[in-house]
């Protein structure tokens, strides 16, 4: 809902907040690809309605997006430009994913 409201303010009516403009879709971003992980593995891979994701699938995850998105884009276009800002918002957002949205995580081992 967050990004959601974000989206409207910022290009729906122009309003905008230079920090969240340029870091509140980075910090949402592990926590949406995330969720649509685990409905992939739910929904697809038919792992049931309690499948949680491990530390390491989070991490994996992580580290691809931080990959792809800082260091390939910006490789192959100047509309990418790599932040280690951006780095630090992907892992903050995968944390918050991780014990607030992964409800149970905390007490599986990887």
């Amino acid at each position: 809902m967050l990004f959601l409201l974000h989206q409207l303010l910022q290009k729906g009516l122009g309003i905008s907040f230079a920090y969240l403009d340029s870091y509140l879709d980075t910090l949402l971003a592990m926590p949406i690809v995330l969720t649509l992980l685990i409905a992939e593995r739910r929904v697809l891979f038919r792992r049931g309605d309690n499948y949680r994701l491990t530390v390491l699938d989070v991490v994996v995850a992580t580290f691809f997006i931080v990959v792809v998105s800082e260091v390939v884009f910006p490789a192959f276009s100047d509309r990418f430009t790599p932040d280690w800002l951006d780095v630090v918002c992907y892992v903050l957002g995968s944390i918050l994913f991780y014990f607030f949205i992964n409800p149970g995580s905390s007490r599986e081992s990887i």
